[in-house]
């Protein structure tokens, strides 16, 4: 070949890139392409053609110089023995150059086509995919009946090869949005009830400045779906409460933005107590059917209007609703609820200091020992959280509420697991450690308890979990269950605080308590206070006869201490014996 045309092919070459590389559209590329080739064969079109992957017909991509009806024309063409030359390029695979086509039989089912416009010869390359397999063909039909010369064979290879390159990198980019619309969708739309999700409210809630109203549903009971009816039932179950929800608060925009919860967003102010009491009213009237079984909704809502901090209003009011039990709701009052300006500094400052001692190591165990009444010598500890900040130490009533705002309680708990066993391992010692409500919620305890026990090489009835009373008296079906289990696995368990203000020495019985712990405001003047006295006397007889061991709480002084052994309490905890301490005495 000539110089002068190999010139030509590359002059084509480095213009089309040199677009490729400028990111220009893909379309104005290959139509470049084709006026180029047009121009090195005069008298002549170009034409790139797309196979549709669905149909397996080709279409006309890009055809610069052939009018619409030539282009409507070819549309849904066939790739097949009579399909014309790009018919056949596409079905062979292989380069098909037809000199004539009023005569040529791969032209037959083509031919008014070309008596149409004129297309006396058609030479078309199969344009190819990575792996070899036609996607669509490069052709150059001319107006006159001719061959093609090596240079424009060579043209048409060039051209195929460079229409194979642009689309590639057209996929290619066309791939990558769509999966950056997915990772968008996924970020943003829940994949269960495809509802936008947390993270979409927040966006919507920060680019509006307008008055808006936002109302926290949380559905009451969904665990015990979950538990009863398995996780897949339970899908099914929040998707149509969901559909439910959207045909109730049609003028809302619904949110899944928890496992059981949803939120709806109001543009303005809305009468929100009439929306959860209209939901309430239809919801009371007509249960939820699934698979001819009936399902009565209650839910606990929070709601609030405002034109900033709505979301954090309506979590305020939910956590209000929640307080007072299942089935309730609340409306966020600004007059009402806003918490002192004080206490929200005071809360920040802890919050703060509490997330870097935790990860700077500096939350850890104190430890307190438990004297044995009856041998007169410290025979157990207990595992005091204490945070150390500039030089001093800090006990939980100064970061104990910040870290229950904050959902760190459980966090806490399995350091103080973790470094109180660390701390026995090796002993015959008895280590006790303050277990939560939130701890419960979560249901980690009896795996964990299992991994550390195995870890330090700990017997089980080494640990005693200590529960407030609360927990005992008046705790949810779910966290009882879980320290029976917890309790048929060896540990220990004591109600700490006991006296405080339940006393439900039924339900102490249920769970086959270990040990009573009395509150320090009964130990702490149980020698000159008579109702003290009588209070803790009572205890200890109950406990004694149900075989329960008893343990006084604040024990600081020996006037103290004598009435405790007096009435024959089994233990004694205070500073009389044992100050909280870094190590083990």
């Amino acid at each position: 070949m000539p110089v002068e045309d190999l010139d030509k092919i590359l002059r084509l070459q480095h213009a089309i890139f040199t677009q490729v590389g400028a990111n220009v559209d893909y379309l104005q590329v290959l139509s470049a392409l084709c006026e180029m080739a047009e121009h090195l064969l005069p008298n002549s079109v170009a034409t790139v053609m797309l196979q549709d992957q669905q149909t397996g017909l080709l279409n006309v991509l890009v055809a610069p110089s052939v009018p619409q009806p030539g282009i409507d024309a070819l549309k849904g063409l066939e790739p097949g023995p009579g399909g014309g030359s790009c018919g056949n390029a596409v079905l062979r695979n292989e380069p098909v150059f037809v000199a004539d086509t009023y005569i040529d039989p791969r032209w037959q089912n083509l031919r008014q086509i070309a008596y149409d416009f004129n297309l006396c010869s058609c030479w078309s390359m199969p344009v190819r995919d990575s792996h070899g397999k036609p996607i669509g063909s490069f052709a150059l039909s001319s107006f006159e009946h001719r061959s093609p010369s090596p240079f424009h064979a060579r043209l048409l290879d060039v051209g195929a090869a460079i229409v194979n390159i642009v689309l590639a990198k057209q996929f290619q980019e066309q791939a990558l949005e769509e999966q950056r619309k997915k990772l968008i969708r996924a970020l943003e739309f829940d994949s269960l009830t495809g509802l936008p999700n947390q993270s979409k409210l927040k966006m919507v809630l920060a680019g509006t400045i307008a008055e808006q109203s936002l109302l926290l549903i949380n559905l009451d009971n969904f665990r015990f779906i979950n538990t009863a009816y398995g996780p897949v039932f339970g899908d099914r179950y929040l998707c149509e409460v969901a559909n439910c929800l959207r045909q109730q608060l049609p003028d809302a925009t619904m949110y899944r933005i928890n496992a059981d919860e949803f939120a709806l967003h109001y543009q303005g102010r809305a009468d929100l107590q009439q929306q959860i009491e209209g939901l309430r009213d239809y919801l009371f009237r007509h249960p939820l059917q699934i698979d001819e079984q009936s399902f009565n909704i209650t839910f606990t809502a929070g709601g609030a209007c405002s034109r900033r901090g709505v979301m954090g209003h309506a979590i305020q009011a939910m956590s209000q609703a929640k307080a007072r039990g299942k089935n309730r709701y609340h409306i966020y009052i600004a007059e009402q609820d806003e918490p002192d300006q004080a206490d929200r500094l005071e809360y920040i400052r802890w919050n703060g200091m509490l997330h870097t001692a935790l990860n700077e190591g500096r939350v850890k165990p104190f430890f307190q020992g438990v004297r044995g009444n009856q041998c007169g010598e410290i025979v157990a500890y207990e595992a005091l959280v204490r945070l150390e900040a500039d030089g001093e130490i800090y006990s939980p009533f100064k970061f104990l509420q910040a870290a229950r705002l904050s959902g760190l309680l459980p966090t806490i708990s399995r350091l103080m697991i973790d470094k109180g066993l660390a701390k026995i391992s090796g002993t015959q010692l008895t280590l006790s450690l303050n277990i939560t409500e939130d701890d419960l919620a979560q249901e980690y305890l009896e795996q964990y308890l299992t991994e550390k026990t195995a870890q330090y090489d700990v017997a089980p009835n080494q640990v005693v979990l200590e529960i407030l009373e609360g927990v005992s008296s008046d705790g949810k079906k779910n966290h009882i269950t879980q320290l029976g289990r917890i309790k048929a696995l060896g540990y220990k368990l004591a109600i700490d605080d006991f006296g405080t203000e339940y006393s439900n020495f039924e339900r102490i019985l249920e769970l086959d308590v270990d040990y009573l712990k009395i509150d320090a405001k009964y130990i702490k003047n149980i020698d000159s206070d008579k109702n003290s006295y009588e209070i803790a006397r009572a205890i200890v007889f109950f406990a004694h006869n149900a075989g329960i061991k008893t343990v006084a709480e604040f024990v600081h002084n020996e006037a103290v201490q004598r009435v405790v052994e007096e009435l024959g309490i089994d233990y004694s905890q205070g500073y009389l014996f044992s100050e909280p301490a870094p190590d083990l005495i």
